[in-house]
């Protein structure tokens, strides 16, 4: 689903314009990711959370160069889904 489809979609079940409805959703989109790069966990209940997870530095090897090398830590953003989507996706898989 577009960002398009999803705020005519928010805009007919809200019943309000398609310019408040975009609103609503850039809203919640620059609230969400102020929050994680705040390193805040974000909970959407009933949907999941959203946040951010130190990776370690690791070794590497680049058969290009033939070295290894040494990948530095970094922040990655994880996803996880609430107990009620994933009932709802196990149904939905075991239908198809």
């Amino acid at each position: 689903m577009t960002t398009t489809e999803l705020t005519k979609t928010l805009s007919q079940r809200m019943q309000v314009s398609q310019r408040e409805a975009r609103e609503l959703l850039r809203l919640l989109c620059d609230t969400i990711t102020r929050s994680l790069t705040h390193k805040e966990t974000v909970i959407v209940r009933g949907f999941g959370s959203f946040g951010i997870r130190r990776r370690a530095a690791r070794k590497s090897y680049n058969p290009a160069a033939r070295r290894h090398m040494l990948l530095p830590p970094k922040d990655v953003l994880f996803f996880r889904p609430a107990e009620r989507l994933k009932q709802l996706m196990a149904k939905r898989s075991k239908r198809s």
